[in-house]
């Protein structure tokens, strides 16, 4: 079995003989094994619900029916693969683009102490730059409380 590293921190098993798909309902490609595992969590009865954020309230999520899961994966593993590649939406890269960041914070922190910081201070520094990515994708965060 190979991994596939995602990042330093998360890898997924994939064995290079199975043929995988981009499964949009999940967000990430998948083996017909692991969509059948993914369809039985999905398919297994239970019902969540959601913050309806307009009425205020959690409301219930209409599940989908086991006969739409398996049409929706026979429909994807019996198309031909896609080749082009996988595009994210701004969210998603930017939620990347942040764990990038904090998957490399021990090299961080080390390359500014080299630089001559001390520790508090390479630190501190990993902080800021982390805040100045923070605002680069979430250009309202914090204001709002300091306004109040």
């Amino acid at each position: 079995m190979i991994h596939k590293v995602l990042s330093r921190s998360y890898t997924i098993p994939l064995i290079m003989s199975e043929e995988v798909r981009y499964w949009p309902r999940i967000g990430m490609k998948v083996s017909r094994e692991v969509a059948d595992q993914f369809l039985a969590k999905l398919s297994s009865g239970e019902v969540g619900s959601i913050l309806d954020e307009d009425l205020d309230e959690f409301v219930a999520v209409v599940p989908i029916t086991q006969h739409e899961l398996n049409t929706e994966l026979d429909v994807l593993f019996t198309n031909p693969a896609l080749d082009e590649p996988i595009v994210f939406d701004e969210a998603n890269q930017a939620i990347l683009e942040l764990m990038e960041f904090e998957s490399n914070r021990k090299q961080f922190i080390l390359d500014a102490k080299a630089d001559g910081m001390t520790m508090d201070e390479a630190k501190t520094a990993y902080e800021a730059a982390k805040g100045v990515l923070v605002k680069k994708y979430l250009p309202d965060s914090g204001e709002s409380e300091e306004e109040e």
